[in-house]
């Protein structure tokens, strides 16, 4: 992989073992209801979940737009792709979904045609999110709603990981991110996209059970990928992570910019 093109490469080709942290970390729960709150999803919608990954997210939609809605579901990786199209199809519910495997940014759908984009924990890593917001701009009907959830990984928190050795992590895996800062980025570039009306609402729920160690452990293999970094302080990080989550002392925060751009 090139280290430019890393951010992207890294999703199209997926190790075994961080596929697996990924099949973990994305199933549904409780606290995702409360990320798509505001797109406003119901009955009857045709929906598409952009960067749909193991198909968690694809599922909770199907369900919410009914027999009557369509939910399209995109990703770049083909055993995402795979994954959610068996796991809808355990769901019972593959006639109400159609899952593409992407191989550019532009969406195969005409104008006009959806109700409702989500993309979810995405946008860090797309090429260009002023293009990405353009385009989904352009399939979204008049008065419809995108909604874009994402970090801003310079404000994440843990504890006890000491305070500069993450920042270590970070620094030396943040090629693996193409717009690190995304959340704080993301109103201005939809307002820039030429959406009518832009909501912001920041979600930051504390981890005490140690959900945010898959990140850290995916960040440490970014940092060793890129190859500028001090192994000594990685391995530091991943085991004083890993030994916080055995004893309940593991704390983190990683708010979750929630923003919904009506057309």
């Amino acid at each position: 992989m090139s280290e430019d093109t890393y951010y992207k490469d890294h999703w199209v080709d997926i190790e075994a073992e961080r596929l697996e942290r990924y099949e973990a970390q994305f199933v549904w729960g409780p606290r995702g209801n409360k990320l798509i709150e505001p797109a406003a999803i119901s009955t009857g919608q045709v929906v598409a979940d952009y960067g749909c990954g193991p198909g968690y997210l694809s599922v909770e939609l199907a369900k919410r737009v009914g027999p009557d809605g369509h939910v399209h579901a995109f990703d770049i990786n083909a055993d995402f792709v795979e994954r959610t199209t068996r796991r809808v199809a355990d769901e019972g519910l593959a006639e109400r979904v159609t899952v593409t495997h992407l191989t550019t940014d532009m969406l195969p759908l005409d104008d006009d045609c959806l109700d409702r984009l989500v993309v979810k924990n995405v946008m860090v890593y797309v090429d260009d999110p002023l293009s990405s917001f353009r385009e989904f701009r352009r399939v979204v009907k008049p008065g419809g709603k995108v909604h874009a959830v994402d970090s801003d990984f310079y404000m994440a928190a843990f504890d006890p990981i000491d305070v500069d050795d993450w920042r270590h992590v970070l620094d030396a895996g943040i090629h693996a991110f193409r717009t690190p800062a995304i959340g704080r980025k993301m109103y201005g570039i939809a307002l820039g996209a030429g959406f009518s009306e832009v909501a912001v609402e920041v979600v930051a729920a504390p981890d005490f059970s140690g959900r945010m160690l898959s990140f850290i452990k995916n960040t440490a293999g970014y940092a060793r990928e890129g190859g500028k970094y001090d192994e000594e302080v990685v391995e530091r990080v991943v085991d004083v992570a890993s030994r916080a989550v055995e004893d309940g002392t593991f704390f983190a925060l990683n708010p979750q910019f929630l923003v919904t751009a009506t057309v």
